[in-house]
């Protein structure tokens, strides 16, 4: 029985992350994807971002890694002494970590999807009101209203 459990594992496991793995290296060359990803994220994150922002997310990025390790760790842990005690009980732990693992990422990719607060970027005050301007001098302005 515990022979089928970890086969059976081991073959979910398998079915969600070989065909990823092997279509991901087989399409395009990692290296240029990679460095591709990397130099516009560095361009996009130095546009928009303060540098106390850009060390806070990539605190929060190796924090989420690091979380994501010890899952995983945990859970090969976890099936490999249920499979070399043929515990039960071990197998359900293993189990639990997969679940955590899945919630994880489900938590993770929810957070991705979220759209991103908008930046409120403070309006100065015009240097003369409309009002006290000389009617002839005021400019005319039309406003277009997209349907």
């Amino acid at each position: 029985m515990p022979v089928f459990a970890f086969i059976l594992i081991g073959g979910i496991w398998a079915a969600f992350l070989l065909p990823s793995f092997i279509d991901g290296r087989r399409k395009t060359p990692s290296k240029t994807t990679r460095s591709f990803a990397r130099s516009t994220a560095l361009l996009a994150s130095v546009a928009s971002n303060s540098s106390h922002e850009l060390a806070m997310k990539r605190k929060a990025q190796v924090r989420r890694q690091r979380i994501l390790i010890a899952l995983f760790a945990g859970a090969l842990g976890a099936l490999a002494v249920a499979v070399w005690q043929g515990s039960l009980v071990w197998l359900a732990v293993a189990v639990g970590f997969d679940i955590s693992i899945a919630v994880y990422i489900a938590m993770l990719l929810q957070m991705r999807a979220r759209p991103a607060p908008a930046r409120v970027v403070p309006i100065g005050t015009p240097t003369s009101a409309p009002e006290l301007v000389n009617p002839d001098e005021q400019r005319h302005t039309v406003r277009v209203v997209a349907s």
